[in-house]
This record gives structure tokens, C-alpha cells and sequence, in this order.
């Protein structure tokens, strides 16, 4: 809508809002890498998924050693 000539211009002011939404969101990312980061670091060796094959690992052996046996027979 067009102003008129004795209505002053619109001016818009700076949105704090989405700067504080940007930092919040930057701050969180960056949060978020340092953490998997230390994570990753911690637990070269192993993680969640290692951990879950453990039990079918121990099977593997079991059945194995019950194979070998019958084969000693």
C-alpha cells in the first residue's frame, strides 16, 4: 500500500529474533559436533553396534566348539 506524502516511511528494525535464532542454532550444531566428535574419539574400538553383535559372536563360538567336537568323535 502506498504512503502518502505527509505519512513518514516505513522503516523496519532489525529482527533480534532471527539473529538469536541463528545463534541459538549455530551454537547447538556446534554443541553437537564436539560432542560426536569426544564420542567417536572415546570409542575407537567399539560403539553400539559392536556391543549388539556380542551375543551373536558367542553363539558363533558355541556352535564351533560343539562342531569341533563332533567332528573329534
Amino acid at each position: 500500500m502506498p504512503h502518502s506524502p505527509t505519512s513518514p516511511p516505513v522503516t523496519y528494525s532489525h529482527m533480534p529474533v532471527l539473529h538469536l535464532t541463528i545463534f541459538i542454532s549455530l551454537l547447538l550444531a556446534g554443541i553437537f559436533i564436539v560432542c560426536f566428535a569426544a564420542e567417536a574419539w572415546r570409542k575407537k574400538g567399539g560403539g553400539t553396534d559392536r556391543a549388539a553383535l556380542l551375543p551373536l559372536l558367542e553363539d558363533d563360538e558355541v556352535k564351533k566348539s560343539t562342531k569341533d567336537n563332533i567332528d573329534s568323535l
